[in-house]
C-alpha cells in the first residue's frame, strides 16, 4: 500500500510538472501580440529560455552577454565548465555557461582580458556566435564566393560580415528584419528566441558522401544514423580541400560536414578528399584573383600556351585599370614598351603588383628599373620573412 502510495505522488508530481511547464509556455501575458511568439514559447517550452515571475517575459527587453551565454548552452546542450578564463565573471550565476562556451571556441573576451557578462549583447555578436555554433564560422569568406550584401549597413569591410552573411544564408535571421541589419544594435529577447531557435533547428550532417553523381543532391552516411539524401540549394557554398568548389568536383568517399538552411536544404558543404585538378584549378585561381580564368588555365595545364596569350593581355590590361593604372600606361606595360612608362607609372603599377600578388613595392620597382642588386637584396629579405612566418605559424 505503501509503494502504492509513493507512486502515486510520483505520478501526481510528474503531472503538475508537466502542466506548468505548459502552462508557463503558453500563459505568458504579453507576448500575444509579438511576431516572435511562436519563437518564444518554443523555446521555453524545452526549457531554454524562461519568462519572468510575474507572468511576462518583455520580449523587446535586451539581453546580455551572459544571459545569451545560458541560452546558447542550453540550446546545444553544452556541458558546463568549472575553468575560469575572466576575471569579472567570479562567482557569477552565469560563470560555467560561460566558461562550457569558452571552452567550445564560440565566445570570446574582450583584449583587456574582461568579458563583460552584463554588458549588452549587440545583434553582430549574437549572428557570430550561432555561426560558430553550427561550426561554420572562419571557414566561409566573401572573398572566396563573392556574396552580394544582404543588408545596406554591413558592407564587406564591416568586422561580422561574413558571419552574418552566413547566419542569413542558413534563415537564422529573422525576416523581419530586412534591408538594414542595424549590427551594433542590442538583441532583445524576441529576436533572441528567433534566431536560437532557428539555429539549433538546422541539420547538421558529418559523415562519408556515398554517391556525387547528381549534382543537385547529396548522398551521405553520417557518423551515426542511416543514409541521408539531401538536396543542395542553387546558391549552396562548398568548399572541397578549404577551396571553392561546385558540387560536380565533390568525390565519393570524400569526408563531408553538411549544413542545411531553415527551408532544408545543403546551404554549406565542407569536403576533404584526395586533391584533384579541379582542386588546383581552384586554388590557382583564388591566388590569382581574377587574372586566370577556368578556362585559360586549362589551356596552360595542356601547354597551349598560344590559345591563351591574346586573353590574358586582356585580363591583365582590365586588372591594371582596376587598379589605378592609365590606360596609355596599361597598354607600354602588356606591350612591354619599359621606355614608355614614366617614373610614376612604374610606381603605380608597382602598388598595383603588390596588392595583387603580396609582394613588397621596392621588390617590383627594382625589378621593373633591372636594378639587379637591389631587387636580389629586397628578394633575400622577403625570402627570410616568409619562411620564418611559415615557421612560427607551423609551431602555432
Amino acid at each position: 500500500m505503501r509503494r502504492f502510495t509513493v507512486w502515486m505522488t510520483t505520478l501526481a508530481l510528474l503531472v503538475v510538472l508537466v502542466l506548468s511547464s505548459g502552462a508557463n509556455a503558453a500563459g505568458l501575458k504579453d507576448i500575444s501580440a509579438s511576431w516572435a511568439k511562436s519563437d518564444i514559447e518554443a523555446l521555453v517550452k524545452d526549457g531554454i529560455i524562461n519568462g519572468y515571475p510575474d507572468g511576462t517575459f518583455r520580449p523587446e527587453n535586451p539581453v546580455t552577454r551572459a544571459e545569451f551565454a545560458r541560452i546558447l548552452a542550453r540550446a546545444f546542450h553544452y556541458e558546463s565548465s568549472s575553468r575560469g578564463d575572466f576575471g569579472d565573471i567570479r562567482n557569477h550565476w552565469a560563470e560555467k555557461d560561460i566558461n562550457a562556451l569558452v571552452e567550445k571556441g564560440i565566445i570570446q573576451g574582450y583584449p583587456d582580458g574582461s568579458f563583460k557578462p552584463d554588458a549588452k549583447i549587440s545583434r553582430a555578436e549574437m549572428a557570430t556566435m550561432l555561426t560558430r555554433a553550427v561550426k561554420l564560422d572562419g571557414d566561409f569568406s566573401a572573398n572566396q564566393f563573392a556574396w552580394w550584401p544582404s543588408f545596406e549597413d554591413v558592407p564587406e569591410t564591416y568586422w561580422a560580415y561574413n558571419q552574418v552573411e552566413i547566419a542569413n544564408r542558413l534563415g537564422i535571421i529573422p525576416s523581419v528584419i530586412t534591408t538594414r541589419f542595424q549590427p551594433e544594435q542590442a538583441a532583445n529577447r524576441g529576436e533572441t528566441a528567433a534566431m536560437v531557435r532557428s539555429a539549433r533547428e538546422l541539420v547538421t550532417v558529418q559523415g562519408t558522401l556515398q554517391a556525387a553523381s547528381n549534382p543537385s543532391t547529396l548522398m551521405v552516411a553520417p557518423l551515426i544514423g542511416q543514409t541521408l539524401v539531401l538536396e543542395v540549394a542553387p546558391d549552396a557554398s562548398i568548399l572541397r580541400n578549404s577551396t571553392k568548389a561546385e558540387s560536380g568536383d565533390l568525390l565519393e568517399g570524400d569526408q563531408v560536414y553538411v549544413v542545411t538552411s531553415s527551408y532544408g536544404s545543403a546551404q554549406f558543404v565542407k569536403a576533404s578528399g584526395i586533391v584533384t585538378q579541379a582542386d588546383v584549378m581552384s586554388k590557382v585561381m583564388d591566388i590569382s584573383k581574377g587574372l586566370v580564368t577556368k578556362e585559360q588555365l586549362t589551356a596552360i595545364l595542356r601547354g597551349d600556351w598560344q590559345s591563351v596569350q591574346n586573353e590574358m593581355k586582356y585580363s591583365l590590361y582590365d586588372q591594371l585599370l582596376k587598379n589605378d593604372v592609365k590606360p596609355h600606361e596599361a597598354e607600354a606595360i602588356i606591350t612591354q614598351d619599359w621606355t614608355a612608362l614614366g617614373g610614376l607609372g612604374q610606381e603605380r603599377l608597382a602598388e598595383a603588383l603588390s596588392q595583387q600578388w603580396d609582394i613588397p613595392v621596392e621588390l617590383i620597382i627594382a625589378l621593373l628599373q633591372r636594378d639587379w642588386k637591389s631587387a636580389q637584396e629586397y628578394g633575400q629579405v622577403e625570402l627570410t620573412q616568409r619562411i620564418l612566418g611559415g615557421l612560427l605559424n607551423d609551431n602555432n
